[in-house]
């Protein structure tokens, strides 16, 4: 089977009952517990759902679909957006998957798409985390950056700088775009998430030795951690 290239997709198996988990994502309050700061959802076929994510981040949709406890879709306002969840019970648990469709997801860069699947998936394992544990997680999300772009260094260890930001951390520091960073203090760094994870469990304002790799020479230089730029 082709894959699309339009399509993109993650999905996390909750330890929850059907009808707790589909009222985790489907109403206003329970969403709020895991997933935004506020949300303003009429869930009905023709219902709009607003949704704001924290750190400067919102969207806002129609339902188009509901196959209620098992499926839903929400059509961004100028249509160009879908965003598919599904539900499967899974042995004791529901398997939670959130498909975005979109004909512009294909001409995405990497970097791009792996920040946008990133995100669903700390907010997938925060779904997790809070219907199984009670606990939320968000307060540790997205707290540090250097001032980076970057993307997996395909079919190699490490990630690719793209871009770098002027008057950064990492600008000072003398990171450049095309050094691969293949680890942070010593823990290897195996793509985007890889490195976004690490990083984000390092001290703010604190340093870390980044291992880099520039036009085929190693070597480890030493970078500042900034608070990340957009507050929850």
């Amino acid at each position: 089977m082709k894959k699309n290239e339009n399509s993109v997709k993650r999905e996390i198996v909750v330890n929850a009952p059907l009808n707790k988990v589909w009222d985790a994502l489907t109403k206003p309050e329970h969403l709020n517990l895991w997933y935004t700061k506020n949300a303003n959802i009429e869930f009905r076929i023709g219902g709009r759902g607003y949704m704001n994510h924290g750190w400067g981040a919102t969207s806002e949709g129609i339902f188009t679909e509901i196959d209620t406890m098992k499926r839903f879709v929400l059509q961004s306002i100028d249509g160009d957006f879908t965003t598919i969840t599904s539900l499967e019970e899974i042995g004791d648990g529901i398997k939670v998957s959130i498909e975005y469709q979109a004909s512009f997801i294909g001409e995405m860069n990497q970097s791009t798409k792996e920040n946008m699947l990133f995100g669903t998936s700390q907010f997938l394992e925060n779904l997790k985390s809070v219907y199984e544990t009670g606990t939320d997680n968000r307060s540790k999300f997205w707290k540090a950056w250097i001032g980076i772009a970057h993307t997996t260094n395909k079919g190699e260890r490490g990630t690719r700088v793209l871009q770098v930001k002027e008057g950064s951390v990492a600008a000072a520091a003398g990171i450049k775009p095309e050094d691969i960073i293949l680890e942070i203090d010593g823990e290897a760094i195996e793509g985007y998430e890889s490195f976004e994870r690490t990083l984000n469990n390092k001290n703010v304002n604190g340093n870390v030795t980044l291992t880099i790799e520039s036009k085929n020479e190693k070597s480890q230089v030493n970078c500042l951690v900034d608070a990340y730029p957009v507050p929850y």
